[in-house]
């Protein structure tokens, strides 16, 4: 007689879902899909956004490097006025040269900068000149023909991609959807990159001895997360710039809760009339008026106006802000030097506030030197992550094809 075992079927525990499935698989391709898209489509404008943006963080070295010259040493003593140090530069220069920039020393033993050339140029014209002055004695550092020289030709080609696009004034709204599809590029690429559970420490770090796909992966992934911040607050910061009203009616919305209250945050001013047969008042003069407005400040850059209609303005650091963080900016009326508008951080609101921040996190000021060079390193970004994810696009590709081939 055959004795019967029972069977028994051991019931199959069901495994939770894990947190980095609960994405729709369908949402997950649509994103990967735009991701690869967007990087691939536009990876070369990206490239040049970005590797211009690197080169603008350092520019002032750049130019001093590309023209020769070495770092110009002053007297260390108190600065002379606004209107001597430029009145020095303008008899330094040739006759009939006009002061359109001044950059005031920010330390003990630095110089003074003051760009002169031709009346009828802006201080972007490659005419000009970038003089080095001793802020003590006003003796000439240097004249800008053997190190100073002003605005390099590749500085004004850099601001030109970087700002316009090289298509002038239409280009800035070209930057701002760019940046855009920046923004959209961190933020799909975060949520493809998520790692399930157990596997963060690969996700986070490049495998020692990894090749072909898996290097390209390694790199494109845990260099994104590690600079995902930085990436974002630059492109972010970006877009802010190339559409400042809209991006302002929009922050003000959020911080002050009606749609109604949003303005722009700087009214524009009427347009200055020119005073005929005058010209307008030295730079250095109104520099100092501009310093008279606002005694506790200090002193560290005026401009005179680029186009017609428009104020000189003078900016001022506040006692105890960081260098670069945002300052007092004082208009003024070219011919009469009378103060027409006065912005005061210390009595912006929350919009204004964050406003008045875009520029400088942009250019990699008001934090410091790590935040100067986090955001040099953060142009450099587009490129490699261009390289690792077009690699990894083209050897999938490959693979897709020799595993047709062979099926």
């Amino acid at each position: 007689m055959m004795s019967s075992r029972t069977t028994t079927t051991p019931t199959m525990k069901r495994r939770p879902r894990r947190k980095a499935d609960a994405l729709p698989a369908r949402t997950r391709r649509f994103l990967a899909d735009l991701h690869l898209w967007i990087g691939v489509g536009f990876c070369i404008p990206f490239i040049l956004l970005g590797v211009s943006g690197s080169y603008l963080v350092y520019h002032e070295s750049f130019d001093a490097l590309l023209a020769g010259g070495g770092s110009v040493t002053a007297t260390d003593g108190p600065p002379r006025p606004a209107g001597e140090i430029v009145a020095a530069a303008l008899a330094a220069a040739p006759d009939g040269a006009a002061a359109t920039l001044l950059f005031m020393p920010d330390a003990p033993g630095e110089a003074a900068r003051v760009r002169v050339g031709p009346a009828d140029a802006n201080f972007r014209d490659p005419r000009m000149v970038d003089m080095a002055i001793d802020p003590a004695t006003l003796a000439i550092l240097d004249d800008g023909d053997g190190g100073g020289g002003g605005r390099s030709a590749l500085t004004t080609l850099m601001h030109r991609i970087h700002g316009h696009a090289l298509i002038g004034g239409a280009g800035r709204p070209v930057i701002g959807w760019l940046g855009v599809g920046m923004v959209i590029l961190g933020i799909s690429g975060l949520v493809i990159w998520w790692p399930k559970r157990g596997q963060w420490r690969q996700a986070l770090t490049i495998k020692r001895g990894a090749r072909g796909l898996r290097l390209h992966r390694d790199l494109h992934g845990a260099v994104g997360f590690w600079s995902l911040i930085v990436f974002m607050v630059v492109s972010v910061t970006g877009v802010y710039i190339a559409f400042p009203r809209t991006l302002t009616a929009a922050v003000s919305a959020v911080t002050s809760g009606s749609v109604e209250s949003t303005s722009p945050l700087a009214p524009p001013l009427t347009p200055i009339e020119a005073v005929e047969g005058a010209p307008p008042l030295d730079l250095g003069r109104l520099a100092e008026s501009a310093q008279a407005a606002v005694p506790e400040g200090r002193l560290w850059r005026a401009m005179a106006p680029f186009r017609p209609g428009q104020p000189t303005r003078a900016w001022l650091a506040l006692p105890g802000a960081a260098d670069g963080a945002p300052s007092v900016t004082v208009s003024l009326d070219p011919w009469t030097a009378d103060v027409l508008a006065i912005e005061d951080p210390r009595r912006f609101d929350a919009a204004r506030t964050i406003e008045a921040w875009q520029r400088p996190l942009h250019e990699g000021r008001g934090l410091g030197p790590v935040w100067r060079a986090l955001v040099f390193v953060s142009g450099l970004l587009p490129l490699l992550f261009a390289i690792t994810g077009v690699s990894m696009w083209l050897i999938k590709r490959a693979r897709r094809k020799r595993f047709k081939a062979g099926g």
